[in-house]
């Protein structure tokens, strides 16, 4: 999307202020709710702003991952940082204060304030001069962003406050209110989102806006999970919900009828416009708004984000069947061996195994370019996945090998020798070229993330900003949310599989589901309270949406948090003093192995063997205390103290 400088400075605290008539009369130098809002273009105006809910990327610098892999490093079986020690949802605490959180895809703060920015709007639309259609279209689009913030506040904290109006410093009922039920808040959104289907322009505001597409979507997104909270939270009217997915997934899939051919180009393009399955997204421009150092930051020190062994594993290989049942996977005897034949998502989220050798050993580089540095390995393992990377995936931007560390253009940066690539070197490497990078893109568990790492160019200037742009909205998302609502109805069948996950399949390199052929014995690793194909399609959302920010909210609506309860292993290594053959010298000496000596899986020296146990308490959010201090009407969470 387009981000617009909202040119009303003095706005925001005349909208805010209480507004009371001063001799009845309207300053003629200031922003009032009276000249702030009065046609169709204050209205749009206004709006762009809200767009800045959806996080994106990011545009803040490099020292976090954008919000959604941060979520999954720190509260999901998906990711893990190396230098923590342990999930932060098994030492939570009650906090003392509300710390801003007004970010979509992160963990919801108590914070309404982006509640208040939408009420402002919606509380302007009636005495505009817009004719009556204008009018619902903007109440729509403010119904939809409020349904967007409200989903994250209810999925963190269940019962909260409904604010239907910007509320004054005299609004004391709601100021100082109770919370608001589930029933109720839910209700309210999915009340406030099938209006806006009905009453938004279909096209929105122009390309990559807020549409009904998007309305669709979210009501797909929303139904599915207040639908499943509901059936294994124990509520009421989950159907009501599974239902709304169902209905209006039907409306959007037939819109989208095609995806983007390489998995790796919906997160690592320069322009997602026009592209297949893309319903929104967040557009960087070079000079203009870039995603400064993401790219860079993958390839740097500071780079934390790395993969279990446990999602590792829940990537099926290329038969279409899990690691236990199929016919090709080749063991996990080494980390060469278990990547081969597998789902080729695997490959765009996880850096594959390699080891190269070098062939220009001076200091400078004769052409300037890092890949004139290196040469295939005569080891058919070492050089697997290069090859394969390099030469077998069409389409592929960035995902190449060997790779290049931190650069402004990622090409004629450091690089890397080998990979698993562990954070602990303890010897200086003189000997190797001036291009070649020890100390970058290092890790703790072997298993290194680099979704967003590719060799697009980048601005070159200090900030390093990158340029791809980022998925908001997809089409693959709703697939999977009509594929799991479906089986929850009791209704899903092959017909339905071959329009949602075997739509996937191909371009992840995937043999298709047959839905006839899964039965108990399909995967003996699946959780055995699970249905088996409900393990499936479980598993395929995983899978696909890997590292967007949805694993813990599906971990939670499903009450499964005690998958956290598992130890984050990494790869195996067969022999740690034989891992760099290409590299003398280096010492690998730090790499802890579970049982010690030198095989066997890699283990976080910060994690304490023992997890401690997933609470209950932990499927909500504590309210901070300073807000019951100040509101001893609110109730604080069941299960916190």
């Amino acid at each position: 999307m387009k981000r617009y400088i909202l040119l009303l400075s003095g706005a925001v605290v005349a909208l805010t202020a209480c507004n009371k008539d001063f001799l009845n009369k309207v300053p003629a130098t200031q922003f009032t709710t009276q000249t702030a809002f009065v046609n169709y273009q204050n209205f749009q105006t206004y709006s762009w702003g809200l767009y800045d809910y959806l996080a994106g990327y990011g545009n803040g610098g490099a020292t976090e991952p954008p919000a959604f892999t941060q979520q999954e490093k720190n509260n999901s079986d998906n990711l893990n940082a190396g230098g923590q020690s342990g999930y932060v949802y098994q030492t939570k605490l009650i906090p003392a204060t509300a710390t801003g959180g007004t970010t979509s895809l992160q963990m919801a703060d108590w914070n309404f304030s982006y509640i208040r920015r939408v009420n402002v709007m919606l509380d302007n639309i009636d005495q505009s001069t817009m004719v009556q259609s204008d009018k619902d279209h903007w109440r729509s689009v403010g119904y939809f962003f409020r349904a967007l913030r409200y989903y994250d506040l209810i999925a963190a904290y269940g019962d909260v406050p409904w604010v239907e109006h910007a509320l004054s410093d005299t609004s004391n009922s709601v100021l100082y209110g109770t919370r608001t039920s589930r029933d109720t808040v839910a209700q309210n959104i999915l009340n406030n989102l099938v209006w806006a289907e009905s009453h938004i322009k279909p096209a929105g505001d122009g390309a990559n806006t807020i549409n009904q597409d998007c309305v669709d979507f979210l009501i797909s997104r929303f139904g599915l999970f207040e639908g499943t909270w509901r059936k294994y939270h124990g509520l009421s009217n989950a159907n009501t919900y599974l239902q709304a997915c169902v209905t209006y997934s039907q409306k959007l899939l037939p819109k989208y009828p095609g995806i983007m051919s390489s998995y790796d180009d919906v997160f690592n393009s320069e322009d997602l416009k026009g592209k297949a399955g893309i319903i929104l997204f967040k557009q960087y421009v070079n000079t203009v708004f870039n995603n400064p150092m993401l790219t860079r930051y993958t390839g740097s020190t500071s780079w934390s984000a790395e993969v279990t062994r446990d999602a590792v594993q829940s990537f099926l290989c290329k038969d279409g069947r899990p690691i236990a049942t199929s016919a090709v996977y080749q063991g996990n005897d080494s980390m060469y061996a278990e990547f081969k034949n597998r789902d080729k998502r695997l490959y765009f989220n996880v850096m594959p195994p390699y080891s190269v050798k070098f062939i220009n050993t001076g200091v400078t580089n004769q052409a300037g370019n890092s890949d004139n540095l290196w040469a295939y390995d005569p080891n058919p393992d070492y050089g697997y996945f290069v090859h394969y990377m390099n030469d077998s995936l069409a389409g592929n931007i960035g995902k190449r090998l060997p790779v290049i560390s931190q650069t402004n253009d990622m090409k004629s940066g450091n690089v890397i020798p080998n990979f698993p690539h562990f954070n602990t070197y303890n010897v200086a490497l003189s000997h190797l070229p001036a291009k070649v990078a020890i100390s970058q893109m290092v890790g703790t568990l072997g298993y290194y993330y680099w979704k967003y790492y590719n060799r697009l160019p980048m601005d070159g200037s200090s900030n390093y900003g990158g340029t791809q742009d980022c998925p908001l909205f997809r089409i693959e998302e709703t697939m999977l949310n009509y594929a799991e609502a479906m089986f929850e109805l009791g209704q899903f069948n092959q017909g339905v599989a071959d329009v949602t996950i075997n739509k996937l399949r191909p371009r992840a390199g995937v043999s298709n589901m047959v839905v006839a052929n899964i039965d108990g014995s399909f995967d003996p690793q699946r959780d055995p309270s699970v249905d088996p194909v409900l393990w499936e399609i479980r598993r395929e959302r995983r899978v696909e949406l890997f590292g967007d920010g949805f694993r813990f909210n599906d971990l939670k609506r499903w009450m499964k948090g005690s998958y956290m309860n598992k130890y984050p292993y990494g790869v195996k290594v067969y022999d740690k003093n034989r891992m760099y053959p290409n590299v003398s010298g280096l010492s690998n000496a730090n790499i802890k192995l579970d049982g010690g000596g030198n095989s066997g899986y890699v283990i976080n020296p910060n994690v304490s063997t023992v997890i401690p146990g997933w609470l209950d308490k932990y499927y909500l959010e504590p309210i901070p205390a300073q807000e019951l201090t100040v509101n001893p009407n609110l109730v604080q969470t069941i299960g916190w103290k």
